[in-house]
């Protein structure tokens, strides 16, 4: 069975559609230009798989595994990320908008010419994680942390943060923060741009 016709008849069982049991597991290989919009990908297991110019807006990703997967310029719109783990995956030259990301794994997770826009992340790891140019753009970040992360021209934009670390970090001056917003103990500092760095640094919450 190809690919298409087993994403048409996993996501007519996860829909409750049909009642013939269906999964949807692939590891170590290559899919070019699939649009993956129509279906539904929760619970799926997608392992060192490389994606290359693929579209995933609106698909519901739940409990999805996409370990040691590449995700090559592709498209993440309003994703349902709960649950799931993504760990040493890579995401190059991708845009992620309005992700809800509750309890994922990122672990060891490379992020190249990557933006991450109007995003929510609760109880998600980036520990031991790549950034190189990227951009966070009204995203927010409660409870995650970037523990031993490495970032290189990286921007925080417009972001909010609670009780999420940023211990052991690599390349700190390549870290910028710009208006953003933190919940700390005695209220919100808002407006904040480069000196939130004492709260998120030092664990000043």
């Amino acid at each position: 069975m190809d690919l298409i016709n087993n994403l048409q008849k996993y996501t007519e069982y996860s829909l409750g559609k049909t009642k013939e049991k269906c999964s949807l597991i692939y590891q170590d290989i290559t899919i070019n230009n699939i649009d993956f919009s129509p279906y539904d990908l929760n619970n799926s297991s997608f392992l060192e798989t490389t994606f290359n110019n693929c579209d995933f807006s609106k698909v519901y990703l739940s409990g999805a595994s996409l370990c040691g997967s590449i995700f090559n310029q592709c498209i993440f719109l309003l994703n349902t990320f709960r649950k799931g783990n993504a760990d040493y995956t890579e995401f190059i030259s991708t845009e992620i908008k309005k992700m809800d990301s509750f309890r994922t794994s990122y672990y060891e997770t490379t992020y190249h010419n990557v933006e991450i826009i109007e995003s929510q992340f609760e109880r998600c790891y980036f520990d031991d994680s790549n950034f190189t140019n990227v951009t966070f753009l009204n995203t927010n970040f409660i409870e995650c942390s970037f523990n031993n992360s490495k970032f290189k021209n990286v921007k925080f934009i417009e972001c909010h943060f609670e009780q999420t670390n940023f211990q052991n970090i690599v390349e700190t001056n390549n870290l910028y923060f710009n208006n953003a917003s933190i919940k700390v103990e005695d209220g919100l500092k808002t407006n904040l741009d480069n000196e939130i760095r004492q709260y998120l640094l030092n664990n000043n919450f």
